[in-house]
This record gives structure tokens, C-alpha cells and sequence, in this order.
């Protein structure tokens, strides 16, 4: 049985608190993570990013600076293995998703009363009570791409199996070399059906082109002048990954906002 189950233990605490989010995240409870039995207590993916949450029990005063947490003069590092938890977790998601991923580390101190004079390097330390408010309070973080795609990998369980080099079908059904056809292809039904892989040959062009579910073109690599053009920066993470393959080592980068008119239908 899951310790997020189990009433009384600190997974449960923290997940009954995280199970209250709304529907635009995800989370996941007491999840393997890798070899050697490593667990994190709880991921979570929401408009503000990818979180990886420890939850730990402490009745009375805890002081918290830049290196850890400190309760009559015992040091307790957890900082080092939040961190840890999470740099594993991004690695990861990048490896099933092809996008940089770098989730925020926290630990939830259960019944502590925290004095925080300064918060560890990449870990925020903070009280169950206050945990809700600071979700909340998180600024936006990804992009609606981004979002869309850590929240399906972490809730597939092929993501935590135990060879990391496992991936969901791609945009690209498995191809790894370029073949432009003479004809506009179908878009394929894949896991990410939110950003549609196709190619196009129009008046002598060819390119590869990503788009948005309205049909709003995000990106397209032309295959003659070896450029990516992009919507705007945000995409270029998401379309340099969905398109690698296809594109030469060395090709130029254009942002071009027009770009959004060249729609499918």
C-alpha cells in the first residue's frame, strides 16, 4: 500500500492538501523514481511547473537558513536530497519528453514552527499549513506546450520504469530520417495530438511544420534554407526537439510572429 494511504504518515498529510488543487495540475503521490528503490513523496505539474514535494513531521521551532534546517542545535539536511529528488525527476521528464525540465524542490515540515532566515539554493522550506497559499501564489511558468507535456509524462507509468531511456510515440511515428512527400500528409494520432507534426510541399517549399490543436502554425523548419522560424522564443525549446531529427546540426533561427497565420485548415 501507498504511504500517501496511510493516515497519520507525512505523504498522506501532504497529498490530502495536494489532491485539493485544480484541475490544471497533476500529481502524483509516492512515485519510484529510479534504481535502488529512490522515491520522491510527491510530484507535481501545474501552470507554475513541475514540483517535487518531501513531506516531513516536526513539532516545535525550526530555523531555516541558506544551507538547512536547524531544530535544537541538530542540523537536518534536507535540502541536498530535495534537490537531488528533483534533478532526478527533470532528467527524466527530459528524457521522455525531449524538453529541458527543471522542477522546484520543496519540503514540508509538518507541525514545525518555521523561522526562515533564508531559504536553501533551489529548496523552499515551508509549514503544511502554509502550503496551499503558496501554490497559489506561484507565478505562471510554463508554457501551455510545456504544460501539456510533463503532465502527460508523469502521469504515464512508463515514464518511471527502470530504464529511463524509454519513450512514448513520438510526432514522428518512429522515423528518424527526412522524407518530404509531394503531398500534404494526414496528421498522425499521436500521444501529443496538441501539437501536430506534418509536412507540407507548397509552390516548391518544403517544410516541416508544428502546429498548435486551433491549427495555429508554432514553428516550421524549411528543409532547402535550413531555417527554424519561429512564432515567438517561448517555442523554440519544444519545436527544436519535436523537429531534431529532421534538421540539420547547423541551421539558422528567425522569429517571425506572422507566422501564426498559416494555419491548416
Amino acid at each position: 500500500m501507498s504511504t500517501a494511504r496511510i493516515p497519520g504518515t507525512p505523504v498522506h498529510t501532504v497529498a490530502k492538501i495536494l489532491d485539493g488543487l485544480g484541475a490544471d495540475c497533476v500529481v502524483v503521490h509516492d512515485q519510484a523514481i529510479g534504481r535502488r528503490d529512490a522515491r520522491v513523496d510527491h510530484i507535481v505539474v501545474g501552470p507554475f511547473g513541475v514540483l517535487c514535494l518531501t513531506g516531513r513531521h516536526h513539532r516545535g521551532p525550526m530555523t531555516v537558513t541558506d544551507k538547512d534546517c536547524i531544530a535544537g542545535g541538530r542540523r537536518f539536511e534536507v535540502a541536498p536530497e530535495a534537490r537531488k529528488q528533483a534533478a532526478t525527476v527533470g532528467a527524466r521528464l527530459k528524457s521522455v519528453t525531449g524538453l529541458d525540465c527543471t522542477p522546484g524542490a520543496a519540503v514540508v515540515m509538518i507541525g514545525a514552527q518555521l523561522a526562515v532566515r533564508a531559504q536553501p539554493d533551489g529548496v523552499t522550506i515551508l509549514t503544511d499549513d502554509a502550503l496551499a497559499l503558496w501554490l497559489r501564489s506561484l507565478p505562471r511558468g510554463l508554457t501551455d506546450v510545456q504544460h501539456r507535456e510533463f503532465s502527460n509524462a508523469v502521469g504515464d507509468a512508463t515514464t518511471w520504469a527502470a530504464r529511463s531511456s524509454a519513450r512514448r510515440p513520438s510526432l514522428f511515428g518512429g522515423r528518424s530520417s527526412l522524407s518530404v512527400p509531394q503531398a500534404r500528409i494526414e496528421p498522425r494520432g499521436a500521444a501529443q495530438d496538441w501539437a501536430l507534426f506534418e509536412t507540407w510541399v507548397r509552390t516548391g517549399e518544403r517544410r516541416l511544420y508544428v502546429h498548435d490543436p486551433d491549427g495555429k502554425c508554432l514553428a516550421f523548419y524549411d528543409v532547402e534554407t535550413s531555417e527554424l522560424a519561429l512564432v515567438n522564443e517561448t517555442v523554440r525549446g519544444f519545436a527544436e526537439a519535436a523537429l531534431r531529427p529532421h534538421m540539420k546540426a547547423e541551421h539558422r533561427v528567425r522569429i517571425d510572429p506572422s507566422i501564426s497565420k498559416r494555419t491548416r485548415f
